[in-house]
């Protein structure tokens, strides 16, 4: 079993992609690890943002980890589908310490973090970037329905042009990573087919 990791900004689509690759039961199988942060840890909100983004951080290596073993423990040709990767961390940490909320000794120790575990789990993601623009005025119509009340109201700030925008340029930066990294701008019908014939290439 392959193990594919889907990244992006919030509000990018990421969640209507992997529901749209997932009608392939054939091929498609998601991890079912996750932790719904907002949700499930009610003291989140008293974080700091460090503390929040090593927590994030972690979580995303040991997720990673465990779908690893998950796979080869699964003899199958399947893929399994991971919603997010350390890619995610790395560009909300670079966010947040390029607009102050870090500091330099803080975003160094994440770093080295991120840098140690990218290379245990050497993984392969997509990533979806759309343009800001698009993300953010998406962002502000799921607010209106209320759909996701208790995040929108945690992580105001991080639905901001400024914030999507820098994650849009740092998402970037990842792109054409030795084949290891698929970028595709939407969840159309031809990003499905870049997405089955990047799969099909890996070994």
């Amino acid at each position: 079993m392959k193990v594919v990791f889907i990244s992006g900004p919030h509000g990018c689509g990421k969640t209507k992609l992997i529901k749209e690759l997932l009608e392939d039961k054939e091929t498609f199988v998601l991890n079912d690890y996750d932790i719904k942060f907002v949700e499930e840890l009610d003291t989140i909100a008293e974080m700091t943002t460090f503390e929040e983004c090593l927590l994030r951080l972690y979580h995303r290596f040991y997720t990673a980890e465990q779908a690893l073993l998950k796979c080869k423990e699964n003899q199958t040709d399947k893929v399994c589908i991971v919603d997010r990767s350390i890619i995610d961390s790395m560009v909300y940490n670079k966010v947040e310490y390029d607009l102050g909320t870090l500091t330099e000794e803080q975003y160094r120790k994440l770093s080295e973090i991120s840098k140690n575990a990218m290379k245990i789990i050497k993984p392969n993601v997509i990533i979806l970037n759309p343009d800001a623009k698009y993300v953010v005025e998406y962002l502000q119509q799921r607010r209106k329905t209320k759909a996701r009340e208790k995040r929108d109201f945690f992580c105001a700030r991080e639905d901001s042009y400024e914030y999507i925008n820098n994650m849009h340029k740092e998402y970037e930066r990842f792109y054409d990573d030795n084949n290891k990294v698929l970028n595709i701008s939407s969840n159309d019908k031809e990003s499905i087919k870049r997405i089955y014939s990047w799969i099909n290439n890996k070994k």
